[in-house]
């Protein structure tokens, strides 16, 4: 049992995460920033995914089990209401993040106390954890068209005020956009900033083209709210009309096996150096201990 409160609580909702979810907490333990606990939250996981996470033996991790699938925005809501830091890590199950990642967010958000959240950019890799590209790392932009158009934040790497998460809490109406509809609802009155620099690792290639089609018709939704006063009406009609041509695209990508190209257009790609920087890096996070006396192997 903790002594004192941590100052960061990383929050890791999982899945049927199984072949991902050992290496996303390598990544944590891994961290040069040490004050933290880790919030494992079960979402009635199948697979083995629950066994992995009671075998880590870290003092700071809690594990969040009660056998319901209730769905991500409620488990969000539900990290957001549990956190005993001060700041709240995102994290996604299938994802990394570099050893420095915390360190430099912290560090920002204590230098900079009005921010209420802070995201960085980030290198993408393959379903089999290969490096692939990076993205994000660009100025956050704020005007009213660019915000509707793009997501502000690269969501799985914010950090930010746990508070502020309470505050605002998603919204269970736009499901597979939750954090999209958050940034639109919520960017007048806050203060986002970013670092631009990678540190986070996003796992992405041969997307679930049905759940990117159920992305598209929450961005509908969203459209439809927020798009009204922002956008002109046939400018508005287009930004609805290209999800429906997004769609298409991946299905018809899909059915050759290929929409991981799609998915590669969003990035810059890597450089031998990136690649070979990055690979080392992940290397040593997969080398880190899960368990007293574990041998750095991948839990299959």
């Amino acid at each position: 049992i903790m002594s004192r409160l941590p100052l960061v609580t990383i929050a890791i909702p999982f899945f049927n995460n199984e072949r991902t979810l050992t290496d996303a907490i390598r990544s944590v333990l891994a961290q040069s920033f040490d004050d933290w606990e880790l919030l494992l939250v079960n979402d009635g996981s199948t697979d083995r995914s629950l066994e992995i996470a009671e075998r880590v033996t870290d003092r700071r991790v809690r594990i969040i089990h009660d056998g319901q699938n209730r769905g991500l925005i409620y488990r969000l809501n539900q990290i957001a209401a549990m956190a005993r830091g001060r700041y709240l890590a995102r994290m996604d199950a299938d994802d990394m993040m570099l050893p420095d990642r915390l360190a430099r967010q912290v560090e920002f958000l204590l230098q900079y106390p009005d921010t209420d959240l802070v995201d960085t950019g980030a290198f993408t890799m393959d379903t089999d954890g290969r490096p692939v590209g990076k993205r994000g790392i660009e100025p956050i932009r704020t005007d009213d068209r660019e915000v509707l158009r793009h997501a502000l934040l690269l969501h799985a790497s914010v950090v930010g005020k746990t508070e502020w998460f309470r505050r605002h809490p998603y919204d269970s109406r736009y499901v597979r956009a939750e954090d999209y509809e958050l940034w639109l609802r919520t960017y007048r009155q806050s203060v986002f900033r970013r670092i631009p620099e990678y540190l986070y690792v996003i796992r992405e290639g041969k997307v679930n083209v049905r759940n990117y089609a159920a992305s598209m018709k929450t961005l509908r939704r969203i459209f439809r709210v927020y798009g009204r006063g922002v956008l002109t009406a046939p400018a508005l009609q287009w930004e609805i009309g290209k999800t429906y041509l997004k769609t298409f695209a991946y299905y018809t990508m899909a059915a050759f096996g290929r929409q991981d190209m799609l998915t590669a257009m969003r990035n810059t790609p890597l450089t031998e150096p990136e690649k070979t920087r990055l690979s080392d890096a992940l290397e040593a996070i997969r080398a880190y201990q899960l368990v007293n006396g574990e041998r750095g192997s991948n839990v299959e």
